[in-house]
């Protein structure tokens, strides 16, 4: 049998439906591909954080202690959050540091090492000390949970990969980044979980959740003025944040009526 220079197949090398369909779906595998790799790399990140020592959270925040001055203001603060940490189970590995801030902002957070901020326009708009105390348990539930440290985690996780992907490989912003988001940037669902453990906290400690509200009736006033913070669009719904504290308070059998306690006036 003798050698045959057969001709190719007629449109071998022709493309009928053009090149843009390959390239679009190129893109979007891509973009699919990414997606799935940053929400393994945040929720395993988020996932493992809490098993990180408490002690080497403590160590990213030494800074915050050497701001710490000790006040009139302060000194009652701290008491009334380690009363609440052992009303509400606080695991005893951790602990709770309380700063004020005289700044009129109306709020408190919570961040790495155990760090709780409350700033003085707080003070200024509860209208009870039970009214602080849910704030201040709620602060302490993010740390009991170690919210601070997997919000770090996975922002600092979103950091590397974008270092990876777009170029950007400045760690110092990395973890400023992350360190900034861990202490604003609470999922919606870690607030419900905090606004759980705080209102048992509250129960436990004056044997009522009466006033646990008050900061939240006010923000619905200032929604309904158009002046709503602006940290607090991070938050739930503040209408659909009271109704949930209503519904687990009668489902927890927690008294709703009892004595308000005066915030004393301590110097900042």
């Amino acid at each position: 049998m003798g050698y045959q220079n057969r001709q190719p197949p007629e449109g071998i090398n022709y493309e009928p439906q053009g090149w843009q369909r390959d390239f679009i779906l190129l893109v979007l595998g891509f973009a699919a591909g990414l997606a799935l790799l940053t929400w393994l790399v945040i929720l395993v990140l988020g996932w493992s954080a809490r098993w990180i020592p408490f002690s080497w959270e403590q160590s990213l925040s030494d800074s915050l202690n050497e701001q710490l001055e000790p006040t009139e203001r302060t000194e009652y603060l701290q008491t009334l959050a380690d009363e609440l940490a052992r009303a509400g189970g606080l695991n005893p590995k951790l602990n709770v540091v309380v700063h004020h801030q005289e700044q009129e902002t109306v709020n408190a957070f919570a961040t790495l090492g155990g760090h709780i901020i409350v700033l003085d326009g707080l003070l200024d708009e509860v209208d009870s000390e039970q009214g602080l105390a849910f704030v201040l348990a709620h602060e302490i539930a993010h740390i009991h949970y170690r919210h601070p440290l997997q919000n770090a985690a996975r922002q600092t996780g979103l950091g590397l990969i974008s270092a990876l992907i777009f170029g950007r490989g400045d760690l110092n912003w990395l973890a400023g980044s992350g360190g900034q988001l861990a202490m604003l940037d609470y999922s919606r669902k870690m607030e419900r979980e905090a606004d759980a453990w705080a209102l048992e906290a509250l129960h436990n400690h004056y044997g009522h959740v009466a006033g646990a509200d008050s900061l939240f009736r006010w923000l619905a006033e200032q929604q309904q003025a158009g002046a709503l913070p602006e940290w607090l669009s991070t938050h739930p719904d503040t209408e659909a944040r009271l109704e949930r504290l209503e519904q687990l308070s009668n489902a927890r059998g927690y008294r709703t009526d009892g004595t308000l306690t005066t915030i004393p006036s301590v110097a900042p």
